[in-house]
């Protein structure tokens, strides 16, 4: 820019230079030829009029050059204020790539910091990973700060063509969900986990309403909770015992969808079974859902929602003459009362023509479990829900939940289970997408699987102390974009 700027008014310069040239020049032409001075009168007069013009656009190059200095009272712009300059540029982007190209990617991260106050020491000193919530899904680390998620989430939606959808994670739900499908679906870059959550195609066969197809990994359609994403989370932070140990976290298989009408719709699919990438048995499991609303036949203020999900198939590895099924009924009611939604789930499951040998309840601090043999182990809980806007940046949640594993075909341990967990959300007004959670939960069980500060015993590995109930207290922050 200083560059091209002295070369313009190096120009602008020699003009002067060269009329006065032309000037003496013209004199000389005067006096030698004897011209009237009339004449040299007007030539004169005309290049000093023409000088001033030079004058002047000189001038107004320099003003061009200075840099303004900034008016008084002018503020930085705030951190929101760039925060939002930066959302409007991605905005932008994502605009330009679902004109052009019908792609939009989306993402989340999600931050915790969760107190255990029974302050567990779940693993002998020195060992990694030495404070654990038991029985939590994702919230796993105890008194400490955790990546709990990062998703992003890309999807090419058509009329009538074909697209796509992936989830990819990383954090605790990736190290969940890694191990879950036996790490066959997930990669590594140094010691993080990343997993391939979701990755399917779709494509709308017009037929009637027009049947919705995908084909590759999906989540399950079993469950009120839900692995988040960026447009869709839970009304608690944690999980409950349900979400975790009652169903499945995802599927990989063929789905099909059709609404009937604005009340009714259907989905039938079938898979590799539970969390199998790839299937590790000679047989398959067959998913369905009947969802029914009650769109405008109730008042205004008022809805009903009813979905009967469930999933039956062959689930041991290497022979699938046992089957595992769950059936999965949601009810969800939005009541009168403006913000105010009551919500409830039942589920009931079974392995079929299966011998399973769990443990019995530890009847005594340290004392080993002794072993427990049952055919067609079964499990069964209920979890309800209020859920309650206040404003619409404010959003108080309660639940509470019952799951009885009664053979330990689920969790590992002969027992019933509890917990009450209230949570208060607020979406932060001055950035779009943060959301601030606070939440406390308890735990409670038959038996006593909760550790203690008390630690483990390193000659015999068990822990010298285990109670029956446990209490955290869990702070979270969203972004999601």
């Amino acid at each position: 820019m200083r560059i091209k700027g002295a070369h313009r008014l190096s120009l602008k310069l020699a003009a002067p230079a060269a009329l006065a040239v032309a000037m003496m020049a013209s004199g000389a032409v005067a006096w030698a030829g004897g011209d009237s001075g009339g004449d040299l009168n007007s030539e004169v007069q005309q290049l000093q009029q023409e000088v001033q013009e030079l004058k002047g656009e000189v001038a107004t190059l320099k003003t061009e050059q200075t840099v303004a200095v900034p008016a008084a009272g002018t503020k930085s712009p705030t951190i929101g204020e760039q925060v939002g300059s930066i959302g409007k540029d991605l905005g932008d982007i994502k605009t330009n790539l679902s004109t052009n190209l019908g792609v939009h990617i989306h993402g989340l991260v999600d931050a915790t910091y969760e107190f255990n106050f029974n302050q567990p020491k779940t693993a002998p000193p020195g060992a990694p990973n030495g404070r654990v919530n038991q029985l939590h899904v994702f919230d796993l680390d105890a008194n400490s700060f955790d990546l709990q998620q990062g998703n992003i989430h890309i999807d090419r939606t058509t009329d009538g063509g074909v697209g796509f959808v992936t989830d990819i994670n990383f954090g605790e739900v990736a190290n969940v969900l890694s191990t879950a499908t036996h790490y066959s679906n997930a990669f590594t870059i140094g010691t993080q986990n990343i997993d391939l959550t979701q990755a399917f195609m779709t494509y709308t066969l017009p037929v009637g309403q027009g049947v919705n197809f995908s084909l590759g990994r999906f989540v399950t359609l079993l469950g009120e909770e839900t692995i988040p994403t960026w447009n869709a989370g839970d009304f608690n932070v944690s999980r409950d015992f349900i979400f975790g140990y009652a169903i499945p976290f995802t599927h990989t298989g063929l789905r099909a969808q059709y609404s009937f009408n604005s009340y009714v719709g259907a989905t039938l699919g079938v898979n590799n079974g539970w969390d199998d990438v790839s299937d590790n048995n000679d047989g398959k499991s067959i998913e369905g859902q009947l969802s029914l609303n009650s769109g405008s036949l109730m008042s205004e203020n008022q809805s009903l929602a009813f979905t009967l999900s469930g999933i039956w198939g062959a689930e041991n590895a290497g022979h699938g003459n046992t089957h595992r099924w769950v059936i999965d009924p949601i009810l969800t009611y939005h009541t009168p009362i403006a913000g105010l939604q009551l919500i409830d789930e039942f589920v009931y499951g079974q392995d079929n023509g299966n011998d399973l040998v769990t443990p019995l309840p530890v009847s005594q601090a340290g004392a080993a479990p002794s072993p427990f043999a049952v055919t067609d182990p079964s499990w069964t809980g209920d979890a309800g829900y209020i859920v309650y806007d206040y404003t619409d940046n404010l959003e108080f949640a309660l639940r509470g939940e019952w799951f009885r594993d009664a053979n330990g075909a689920r969790t590992g341990l002969r027992q019933t289970l509890g917990e009450v967990t209230g949570t208060v959300n607020y979406k932060i007004p001055a950035v779009t997408g943060l959301l601030a959670r606070l939440e406390y939960r308890h735990d409670e069980s038959s038996a006593k699987p909760f550790f203690t500060n008390a630690g483990i015993n390193p000659l015999t590995g068990t822990p010298y102390q285990t109670i029956a109930g446990q209490n955290t207290v869990m702070g979270d922050v969203v972004y999601s974009f």
